[in-house]
């Protein structure tokens, strides 16, 4: 399963932007990208949670991961302020966009 652990300064800025029953989710963008192993980890604010989402307890807020995408993800990541994405071997995205979806 996975571990995701959020900075304190990262649960600051994301739990702002929690609102009206909105989650967090992890999203795998391959839009755009070539195909789909090619993708671009993003932060999904979205009020929406999809059958196949799978719910993520972290230390400071749920997380939603789509389960297909769930591979392209270490095992153990860190969300940290500026919203980097990282494993304890690789830094997966300097900087997440953060997407305000319905």
């Amino acid at each position: 399963m996975m571990d995701i652990y959020i900075t304190e300064e990262a649960a600051e800025k994301l739990g702002n932007k929690l609102t009206d029953g909105k989650h967090i989710k992890l999203y795998y963008d391959t839009e755009g990208c070539g195909c789909g192993v090619n993708g671009i980890p993003l932060l999904w604010i979205t009020g929406e949670v999809a059958p196949d989402d799978v719910k993520i307890e972290t230390n400071a807020m749920p997380v939603y991961v789509e389960k297909s995408h769930m591979l392209f993800y270490a095992d153990k990541l860190t969300i940290s302020d500026y919203y980097r994405l990282s494993s304890p071997g690789e830094i997966l995205n300097g900087r997440m966009n953060v997407v305000i979806r319905p």
